[in-house]
């Protein structure tokens, strides 16, 4: 399956991304390798905050990062993540947003008030950024790139037209002096 993402800027056009590498990673599988702990959430709550322990922390050290490529992470999903990470002309959205400065993985969840759930969002949002961070641009026809310059054109066409029609209506609404 191939998603289209679109972006109007003045030098990427367009991007394709392939979306048939689903990782198969559960909580179950990976919470063996995190160190785990939990954190006092900041925020509302009254007293409840400031007695619970509910800020769930998962951190991964950057020489276990590399050990899992290819344990329980599979190679090529972590090879697309390191080269998006790298790459700059990937999108925000493509890069892994975990990293600290010193290479670990950090993810940390309190959207709730109870710790089970805070651990099993943090895994999730692993596992999703996992997801998302390991696909790699695909390949665009030429015909593809020749049809979308073809629309950038068009519209660029109909942007100027507008333009001009709306200054003829402005030059229209001036006052027409006798004097010339």
């Amino acid at each position: 399956m191939i998603k289209l993402l679109f972006w109007n800027t003045p030098t990427v056009l367009f991007r394709v991304y392939s979306t048939s590498t689903k990782s198969k990673l559960s909580q179950n599988q990976i919470a063996k390798y995190f160190k785990i702990s939990y954190a006092r959430s900041s925020g509302a709550g009254g007293q409840h905050v400031n007695t619970t322990d509910s800020k769930a922390v998962i951190k991964l050290s950057s020489s276990d990062w590399y050990g899992a490529r290819g344990k329980w992470i599979p190679a090529d999903s972590f090879d697309s993540i390191m080269h998006n990470l790298n790459d700059p002309t990937a999108p925000q959205m493509k890069r892994f947003p975990y990293f600290t400065q010193s290479g670990d993985v950090l993810v940390t969840d309190s959207s709730t008030r109870y710790r089970e759930k805070n651990l099993s969002q943090c895994f999730e949002k692993f596992i999703n950024a996992i997801d998302v961070c390991s696909q790699l641009k695909e390949e665009v026809s030429k015909e593809t790139v020749v049809r979308w310059s073809k629309l950038k054109r068009r519209d660029n066409e109909n942007r100027l037209k507008e333009k001009k029609l709306q200054k003829d209506k402005k030059q229209a609404r001036r006052k027409i002096s006798l004097s010339d």
